[in-house]
């Protein structure tokens, strides 16, 4: 995030949630409620449409969107690009190093110059690979180069799902390795000397003994968005948490509550470069619709649109939630 509004903001929200711990999760959740109208879809009939769209991703110069597109039943998971010129976005199509395996969840380095994603694709061309693990490109003149797999100490025979790299080079993902507190964790491997470090699972601010996943991790590291399920708040299906740092220490996350969380999965959370917009995907309906949709038009018309039980992308203002959340 960039601004000195922002800045005063984002140390607002530590110090009020360091010293009302005891109230992390009422208070939030309170003010939230507060902002009715402050959430739409992102792109409705380009983006957002009747098939599952998730993990969205912008790139700093705010002139690429790179998105995954799945199948009904997710055996088919491809990531789509677009590009804005003179102030219109083209139309999907399929990025270059996509199209084959199942790829899903791209994340931009700092600069842009590296785009990182999650992949079931083999390591060799005639050996399989049953898990998936993070790999990247990087920019060759207007286009992508080679896809390569980052490798060890990151890439296991395990898992390796949602990059997220901050402003030192560093990764954030989702794992569950056998020091794992939950069913899956969110890890960090530090980048040091131009190397990445061991893998690290977040402590008990962030990771439980249920799920944890899909964390954004804020350039400076003065905040976090994920997903967890299972959790005695949870709302649904997976809800929307945050984590603010106080000092070095990721301070106890708590819900974002009932107005950014639904029945259903709400998760990959994302901010745009600006900081001014936060995105993330949601499997929710409008349930006044679905109750009243009892002929075959009604009901084809929600299932032919967004917002008929599978993925789509939302957006809201961050800096209301963050004005929201540092005024209680």
């Amino acid at each position: 995030m960039t601004g000195i509004k922002i800045i005063v903001v984002l140390l607002a929200a530590i110090w009020l949630f360091s010293n009302c711990s005891q109230h992390k999760t009422e208070k939030p959740q309170r003010a939230i409620q507060e902002n009715q109208d402050g959430i739409s879809l992102f792109m409705p009939g380009k983006i957002s449409t009747n098939l599952p769209e998730r993990d969205l991703a912008i790139s700093p110069d705010g002139r690429h969107i790179y998105f995954t597109l799945q199948s009904y039943k997710r055996e088919k998971s491809v990531i789509m690009r677009m590009e804005r010129s003179e102030g219109v976005w083209s139309e999907p199509e399929t990025a270059s190093f996509s199209g084959v395996h199942a790829d899903l969840e791209p994340a931009f380095s700092p600069d842009g110059s590296r785009l990182y994603f999650v992949s079931n694709r083999p390591l060799f061309d005639s050996i399989p690979k049953k898990d998936y693990d993070i790999w990247y490109v990087d920019r060759k003149g207007g286009g992508w180069g080679p896809a390569k797999n980052l490798g060890a100490p990151v890439n296991t025979e395990k898992d390796e799902f949602y990059p997220s790299v901050v402003g030192d080079g560093s990764l954030y993902f989702t794992a569950t390795y056998e020091d794992s507190k939950g069913t899956e964790d969110i890890y960090v491997s530090r980048f040091v000397d131009g190397q990445y470090q061991t893998p690290v699972s977040l402590d008990s601010a962030i990771n439980s003994a249920t799920y944890e996943f899909n964390a954004y991790v804020s350039q400076d590291e003065q905040f976090m968005l994920f997903s967890s399920y299972g959790r005695s708040d949870d709302l649904g299906g997976g809800d929307l948490y945050m984590s603010v740092k106080k000092g070095t220490a990721w301070q106890p996350a708590f819900n974002l509550g009932p107005l950014m969380n639904s029945k259903g999965l709400d998760y990959c959370p994302f901010v745009s470069p600006d900081g001014k917009t936060l995105y993330f995907t949601s499997n929710r309906k409008i349930e006044e619709e679905w109750e009243r949709a009892t002929t075959y038009s009604d009901l084809n018309k929600i299932l032919n649109g967004p917002q008929n039980g599978f993925d789509d992308i939302y957006q809201m203002d961050f800096r209301t939630l963050m004005d929201t959340l540092s005024s209680r």
